[in-house]
C-alpha cells in the first residue's frame, strides 16, 4: 500500500486493466444475463407471463349500449314525428258528403291504414245533395277542404243557402205546374142546363185558386240561377 503512494506506483496502477462488467448494466454475478430482472423482477417492459392486450378491456358492452341508445332515439322520433302529425290533422277541416246530405268533418279526409283522421263536427242533414248544383254536388262528394273550423262554417252557410234556393225553386215550379193543369181543367170542364126561358146554357166550374210556391230571400235570389248548373 506504501508503494502505491509513490510515484512509480500509482503510474503502475493505472496501466492495470478494469475486469469486464455485464452488458445492460444489470447488477449481480457474471452470466446472470440482461433478461433477468433486478432481484428476480421480470425485465422491465414485460410482467411476466401476462401481455399489454390483456389489461386492455373490451369494448363489446359500450358498442351495445350505443346502438340500443341509438334504436331508442330514432323510435322516439319516429313517434314524436307521427304523433305531431295526427295532433295536426285534427286541426284541420272540411266538408264532405255524409249518405245523402251534406256534413262538416274534422281531420283530413285520407285515413292511416287502421287510423281514421277524421269525424264529423256537425252533421247538417237540412242540406240534401239533391237541392245542390250538380258541380256543387261532386265538389261535396269529392270533399272540400276548408282548413279551419271558420271557413268550413262559411262553406256549410254557402251551401244551405244554395239548397234552400233551389229547393224552393223546385216548389215553385212545381206549384206552376199544378196550376196549369187545374186551368186546363176548369177551361175543357163544364155542366149543360136548361133555365126557366127554356134556353140551353153551359155552367162552368169556379176553378181551384193555385197555392203559390215559397218566396225566396235576398241571398237566395241571387243564387237561384245556379240551379241546375253543370258546371
Amino acid at each position: 500500500a506504501a508503494a502505491m503512494q509513490t510515484p512509480a506506483g500509482r503510474a503502475a496502477g493505472l496501466g492495470r486493466s478494469v475486469p469486464p462488467q455485464p452488458a445492460g448494466g444489470g447488477f449481480g454475478p457474471p452470466g446472470s444475463g440482461q433478461d433477468a430482472g433486478y432481484e428476480g423482477m421480470p425485465p422491465e417492459g414485460g410482467f411476466g407471463a401476462y401481455s399489454d392486450e390483456d389489461f386492455v378491456k373490451p369494448r363489446g358492452g359500450r358498442k351495445w349500449l350505443k346502438r340500443s341508445f341509438y334504436s331508442v332515439l330514432a323510435l322516439a322520433v319516429v313517434g314524436g314525428g307521427l304523433y305531431g302529425g295526427y295532433r295536426w290533422t285534427q286541426t284541420q277541416y272540411y266538408v264532405g258528403a255524409n249518405a245523402e246530405h251534406v256534413a262538416l268533418y274534422r281531420g283530413i279526409s285520407q285515413d292511416l291504414a287502421w287510423l281514421s283522421l277524421s269525424e264529423i263536427e256537425k252533421d247538417h242533414p237540412e242540406i240534401e245533395l239533391k237541392y245542390l248544383p250538380p258541380y256543387q254536388r261532386k265538389q261535396v262528394e269529392e270533399t272540400i277542404a276548408e282548413g279551419s273550423l271558420a271557413n268550413g262554417r262559411d262553406k256549410i252557410q254557402e251551401l244551405a243557402t244554395q239548397a234552400s234556393a233551389c229547393k224552393k225553386d223546385e216548389q215553385r215550379r212545381q206549384a206552376d205546374r199544378e196550376a196549369a193543369v187545374v186551368t186546363g181543367e176548369g177551361q175543357a170542364g163544364g155542366t149543360t142546363g136548361t133555365n126557366t126561358s127554356g134556353r140551353t146554357t153551359t155552367i162552368k166550374p169556379k176553378a181551384a185558386t193555385p197555392t203559390p210556391g215559397p218566396s225566396l230571400s235576398e241571398e237566395e235570389q241571387k243564387v237561384a240561377s245556379n240551379c241546375g248548373k253543370q258546371q
